[in-house]
């Protein structure tokens, strides 16, 4: 489904991309992992054309992202959803109002119809009754949940999630988790997932890349990092101090 090739890319005199290249499989769930700072995020922008690289190609289902203007990359957008780290609801709508931001801006559908929709994905991330409540009066967990809906409204072929579990508690963690595995499930999507929580990351997905120094050191299953003797690989995974730090 996206194939990144030699992505390099430096804000002022700091490389954050280099030369980095991975293939995103179809209908899979692939979790990017790697220590704060070491890019990720901006990785995810580089897959929605949200930033653009200094050299190489990000290809989205055969569509070289470098080849399209403005006006095609607002088009090209809507093929994917995104789950912000924080939700990132808007405070002043009801969570029907914000589930429904993207359909009104974006299609033509009519009111009964998109009040449909906001049905139908809320009650597909497992909320009910809270089309009047604001996000300040659900929990975290649920502000996450009507996040996912409102990224998922659109029916999107991509779904991104920066971080999904960060802030939350171990069962809140493994409530997002299976969140994540269930939506695949129901939706067959190509999911592409930022994290640092390792064994998050081993039960949700399919694919796992380590990103270090601008480029992906390993990619593969939970196996393959397992088994590696990586001095660094140990060391992420084992969750130790390289000493150096905080130098």
């Amino acid at each position: 489904m996206i194939q990144l090739k030699n992505l390099h890319k430096s804000f002022q005199n700091h490389q954050v991309l280099n030369g980095l290249n991975l293939t995103i499989p179809n209908s899979k769930i692939t979790v990017i992992i790697g220590r704060s700072g070491e890019g990720k995020s901006v990785l995810l922008k580089h897959l929605m054309g949200l930033i653009r690289p200094d050299s190489g190609d990000v290809v989205v289902d055969g569509c070289s992202i470098g080849a399209l203007d403005e006006i095609e990359l607002k088009d090209f957008r809507k093929r994917f959803g995104m789950l912000f780290q924080n939700a990132a609801l808007f405070d002043s709508m009801n969570i029907f109002e914000n589930i429904a931001f993207p359909l009104l801006e974006h299609t033509p559908m009519k009111p009964v119809e998109i009040r449909k929709r906001v049905h139908e994905v809320l009650e597909l991330v497992g909320l009910k009754d809270v089309d009047h409540k604001f996000p300040s009066e659900l929990s975290g967990g649920m502000r996450k949940r009507a996040g996912l809906a409102r990224a998922i409204a659109l029916l999107p072929q991509i779904l991104l999630y920066d971080e999904p579990t960060t802030g939350l508690d171990p069962i809140m963690t493994d409530a997002i988790d299976q969140l994540i595995l269930n939506t695949q499930k129901k939706l067959g999507i190509t999911s592409v997932v930022i994290s640092h929580d390792i064994e998050a990351t081993f039960r949700i997905a399919d694919k796992v890349a380590l990103l270090h120094e601008g480029r992906i050191l390993l990619e593969g299953k939970e196996e393959d990092f397992r088994k590696s003797s990586h001095p660094f690989i140990r060391q992420f995974l084992e969750g130790r101090s390289g000493g150096n730090e905080l130098d």
